[in-house]
Order: structure tokens, then sequence, then C-alpha cells
């Protein structure tokens, strides 16, 4: 994927990976889930989070609150799959206030 998504610090926004589309191989499956990482990381009030994530046997998904504006999050989903592989898939967005016109 090239660019980056846009995320309101106001709103939630869902992201999901398929780890069926070029990352898993045949037969392969999801075994653990190894959680979502963000980065930059620092304890701050507003700073982006993670309110709900889940993990099924093909795709990652979660949903972040919070972020500040201006700042670019690398978000990572990690698994661990059914043939002992780790898996890593990582996202760009940027948060950014939305303008009502």
């Amino acid at each position: 994927m090239s660019g980056y998504f846009v995320k309101d610090p106001d709103s939630e926004l869902e992201l999901g990976v398929d780890w069926n589309r070029g990352y898993l191989e045949r037969g392969e499956r999801v075994a653990a889930d190894l959680g979502w990482r963000i980065r930059p990381v620092e304890d701050a009030p507003g700073e982006l989070r993670v309110v709900f994530q889940e993990c099924l046997a093909t795709g990652s998904k979660a949903r972040f609150a919070g972020g500040l504006p201006g700042r670019i999050y690398m978000v990572s989903s990690r698994i661990e799959t059914t043939t002992g592989r780790e898996l890593e898939r990582t996202i760009l967005f940027r948060v950014a206030e939305r303008k009502c016109t």
C-alpha cells in the first residue's frame, strides 16, 4: 500500500489486515495474535491508543482513538502463524482535525 490514512483526533479509525493477501502461505492460518504496536509511543494526554482489537484465522483489525493533530503514526499488526512464522504489517496514518465548511 502507498500513502496513508487521515484520522480526526475526535473520531475513531478502524484498520484491518487481510493476512491472506500475500502473507499467508497455502494452508497456513493465524495461530496467535501478537497485538498492535503504535509508534511513536509517548505518554501524553490525547495520545493515540487502541480501543478494540480482534484477530481471526486470516485477518486482524483494530480501532484507534485519539492522536495528536499533525502527528504521523505507524501502527503495526503482528501475528504468529500455524507454521511458526511471525509476520508484521505496518500502516501509516496522519492525525488532522476535520474542517467543517
